[in-house]
């Protein structure tokens, strides 16, 4: 299906939701949310310290949670859903990629709900105090004059390489200073500030590899690498190993969830956009392949929350058709 056409369909679905949710019982399940970095306002996401990624601030944050709270959604850790969720209610559990500091503005909103959410740590960028590279690549290519198509062509191809090809890549570029935090905006989390986060009664922590390593890049030892040091770096920080997985940009493969059952990772979650319905949750392999939404700043959060909640869209159906089609022909 054409882009154009697909957005077009998918604009439909945004605007009808909302009736969609008023005539029509949403059927319970969990919807899980990621966020990256937690920005403080739209000055500071305008700085152009920082990939703004999602582009969500702090206000949007605290709307999220207020949303969901006023429709009666139970929010979740996961260790609630490695317990087992009883299939009568709707559920939503929270969880933030990457590790960034900036992430500790989440804590007071947290508290204020008293919900619980996931913070999943590249290992690395906690022990070695290293920026991340497409905060890099973002803040030094504008620097240098880059347009944003061509930032994001070369964020598309870098996401393609390992870890040590893309640091190779950004040094021989802009130089191996290029990879120092320049503040609170871009840095990770010290090990001992991800230590005390750790202790709080409403923090989960969970891999998400040493390096944030896209792992269908990788062969099975490179795979088996980057997932098992990152258990045995943040153990050695926060006193535990995970549990949980986020795998970046959504990329797995079957080495990877042999490795997960090796290193006792029971939870797993992905970035496709869909809910998890029980009882199929737990049937098989699919708590390590959990689907997960994305909330975007700079677009209307009533209208993303609603779409994603609605059971029904044009979209689906469409996709749908074509498929049989495709079959047939």
């Amino acid at each position: 299906m054409k882009t154009t056409l697909r957005n077009t369909i998918h604009q439909i679905d945004v605007i009808i939701a909302p009736l969609i949710l008023s005539a029509v019982k949403e059927l319970n399940a969990l919807n899980t949310y990621l966020f990256h970095a937690l920005f403080k306002d739209k000055e500071e996401l305008s700085a152009g310290l920082a990939d703004p990624q999602q582009q969500v601030t702090v206000d949007v944050f605290r709307q999220f949670i207020s949303y969901h709270k006023e429709r009666d959604y139970t929010f979740v850790s996961p260790a609630d859903v490695l317990q087992g969720l009883a299939p009568d209610r709707k559920y939503i559990m929270i969880t933030f990629d990457d590790g960034y500091y900036n992430n500790l503005r989440a804590i007071p909103i947290l508290e204020e709900f008293n919900v619980p959410a996931l913070f999943f740590i590249s290992a690395n960028h906690v022990l070695h105090n290293k920026a991340f590279w497409w905060d890099v690549a973002y803040r030094e290519g504008k620097k240098a004059g880059m347009t944003d198509e061509a930032l994001l062509a070369e964020k598309k191809y870098l996401i393609t390489l390992t870890g040590d090809a893309i640091d190779a890549y950004i040094i021989a570029k802009y130089g191996p200073e290029s990879f120092k935090p320049v503040g609170d905006t871009d840095r990770p989390f010290i090990p001992a500030e991800l230590n005390k986060l750790a202790q709080h009664p409403l923090v989960h922590i969970g891999n998400h590899t040493c390096d944030h390593a896209v792992l269908i890049n990788y062969d099975a030892e490179g795979i088996k690498e980057q997932i098992s040091k990152a258990q045995d770096i943040i153990a050695d920080i926060v006193g535990y190993r995970p549990v949980t997985i986020a795998y970046p940009c959504g990329e797995f493969n079957d080495t990877v969830l042999q490795v997960c059952k090796q290193e006792g990772i029971k939870l797993g979650i992905t970035v496709e956009h869909a809910k998890n319905f029980s009882p199929k949750l737990y049937e098989s392999e699919n708590l390590l392949m959990l689907n997960r939404f994305t909330i975007w700043g700079q677009q209307d959060l009533k209208s993303q929350c609603d779409f994603y909640r609605s059971d029904y869209h044009v979209l689906d159906k469409m996709k749908w058709v074509l498929q049989k089609f495709k079959a047939k022909g």
